[in-house]
């Protein structure tokens, strides 16, 4: 039986005990910005990266080539686009306290550190420190200089969003940048500083979602059954990768670097090396279970503005199916993405010949392996629970509904 609608005089007695809410909705992205900031520059005021680590081996500073005064360099014989030799060259140091000075040093060519130079090209260049005047045993070619590359990238990036997305494009621009700051000055922070990763990255995870989806989508019935349905998925994947990790014995002392973060961790500081594992399973499912829960979210709200008459049950049926076609295409991306990020590893694998029993018993095997199924079943967990809220709040009776349209304008 449909629902009834309310009546003239039930609008006028919402109106007038909220007469603000509207406006309050039509500013939503105002506010949520203003908080973003406060919370921005409050978490990177109170961190505390100094002091953190080992004292630097050497001092990265730019320069800029010159001239080439001599080189002599070949092509590899095992890989034939690089070169195998070394260069001299005159650079000027462009940061740093000896910017200004010009100093002839040697670049050498190896088979993992091809970069042959040119007159006018920007270098890295590594100084050992403390010392008082520049010369080629003091200091040495660190690598390219990519930062006009990349902020090039990030530039083609905002202004393809801002193209395309418009005014949604900007406020995802708004939003990924509050994502990085928070995972940067609050996740990592808290991490080296002896803190649970587990607890920080879903505190991480919890609110970077829910600022993303309220920023992109506006402060609706829509974006909360999206953020209810996602912080369920994300605690669930949490939860599993810990249990799936304490039964397979695999924590992460076995991920990359784990040796080098003992070396370089603060000597009066309890780095929880073995719980990063499950803190990256958290950050890593949190993109793909955002995209199920808006995608199921969106479709739902569609439906139901389309049918005003349709039932919360039938709206939660179709809110399955949609889920359904949701996990069939973002499981196989969570999959090829986690074994893209460790395609060398695999192949080395397959040269050496490795028995079955011993490939499944792997460390990297392992951590992928309940990486992918951990975050698979965060979104799995994720598409009823959004379809449950998501016909929910449709079907009840608000009279936010024309403020939340003129919100995601």
């Amino acid at each position: 039986m449909p629902k009834k609608s309310p009546t003239n005089k039930q609008k006028a007695i919402f109106t007038k005990s909220f007469p603000r809410m509207g406006d309050i909705l039509r500013l939503s992205r105002l506010w949520l910005g203003l908080i973003g900031i406060i919370f921005c520059v409050t978490i990177i005021y109170t961190s505390d990266f100094d002091n953190i680590g080992l004292p630097p081996m050497f001092i990265v500073e730019q320069a800029r080539v010159l001239s080439v005064v001599s080189e002599h360099f070949q092509p590899d014989r095992y890989i034939p686009s690089e070169y195998i030799g070394s260069q001299w060259i005159e650079i000027e140091m462009l940061t740093g306290e000896f910017a200004g000075k010009q100093v002839e040093i040697e670049n050498q060519l190896t088979r993992f550190s091809s970069l042959i130079l040119s007159p006018g090209m920007d270098v890295l260049v590594s100084v050992l420190p403390g010392v008082e005047y520049l010369a080629a045993y003091n200091m040495g070619v660190y690598g390219p200089s990519r930062r006009p590359v990349l902020f090039g990238a990030v530039g083609l990036l905002l202004v393809s969003m801002l193209i395309m997305g418009q005014k949604k494009g900007f406020y995802a621009a708004i939003a990924l940048a509050f994502t990085l700051v928070t995972v940067v000055f609050f996740m990592v922070a808290a991490i080296i500083h002896g803190h649970s990763p587990v607890v920080f990255s879903l505190l991480t995870a919890i609110i970077t979602t829910a600022y993303t989806l309220l920023m992109v989508s506006g402060v609706s019935r829509q974006s909360l059954a999206a953020i209810g349905g996602t912080w369920v998925g994300l605690i669930f994947a949490g939860l599993l990768s810990v249990l799936l990790g304490r039964l397979g014995h695999v924590s992460g002392l076995h991920l990359d670097g784990a040796s080098q973060m003992l070396y370089h961790s603060p000597p009066d500081t309890f780095l929880r090396i073995p719980d990063l594992f499950f803190a990256a399973v958290i950050i890593a499912a949190s993109g793909v279970v955002v995209d199920a829960a808006m995608s199921i979210s969106s479709s739902v709200f569609e439906i139901r503005e389309q049918s005003p008459g349709i039932t919360a049950v039938r709206l939660y049926r179709s809110g399955m199916r949609i889920g359904g076609d949701v996990l069939g295409a973002n499981s196989n991306t969570l999959i090829l993405a986690f074994t893209g990020a460790s395609l060398p590893t695999v192949i080395l694998i397959v040269l050496f010949g490795f028995s079955g029993l011993r490939i499944i018993n792997l460390d990297l095997v392992a951590i992928e392996i309940i990486q992918s199924v951990s975050a698979t079943m965060g979104m799995i967990f994720a598409i009823p629970a959004t379809a449950f809220f998501s016909a929910t709040l449709a079907t009840l009776y608000e009279k936010t509904d024309k403020s939340k349209i003129s919100s995601n304008k």
